[in-house]
């Protein structure tokens, strides 16, 4: 890889991890208000929601990376054209296929990215987040011996 292509290829990520910093925080705002309404079910506090929220934010990166790298390498080279700097390339001699082969490398770097985010590290913090929210908010049921639930409500204990 020479300069130019270290510098195309840095400036697609570079854009696509901001892109993904603003997508990340609203997706990130929306599950928190999403829980508000089982906050105080339970034993689930706003601190359980905020830990809930942050659980699921690789869950979150997963789904909204392929618009955040279509976003921010449209945003990255928009960036380069309106500085006259891929005009300078193509003027320069180099070939349109020439500047896509870093572009379309960040791609790969991200989609790689993504399937590591989607086996490995999504999935497990996702149901860790829902088997922590179940317990908070069912801190009064007891789901021992597989037959059922136990449910105790005050001095009353029901089996369901």
């Amino acid at each position: 890889m020479n300069i130019l292509d270290r510098y195309l290829y840095r400036t697609v990520i570079v854009y696509t991890l901001m892109v993904m910093a603003v997508l990340m925080t609203l997706g990130a705002l929306f599950v928190f208000i999403s829980q508000q309404s089982d906050i105080s079910a339970g034993g689930y506090s706003t601190t359980d929601a905020l830990l809930f929220t942050l659980l699921n934010l690789p869950q979150q990166a997963f789904e909204l990376l392929p618009i955040g790298a279509l976003i921010g390498a449209l945003m990255g080279l928009g960036n380069l054209a309106a500085s006259s700097e891929l005009i300078v390339t193509r003027a320069s001699g180099i070939s349109i296929w020439r500047v896509a082969w870093p572009v379309s490398l960040a791609g790969l770097t991200l989609a790689l990215f993504m399937y590591a985010l989607g086996e490995f590290i999504a999935p497990p913090m996702s149901q860790y987040a829902t088997r922590e929210k179940a317990a908070s908010t069912m801190s009064g049921v007891s789901f021992a011996g597989g037959q059922g639930a136990w449910i105790k409500d005050g001095n009353r204990i029901l089996r369901v």
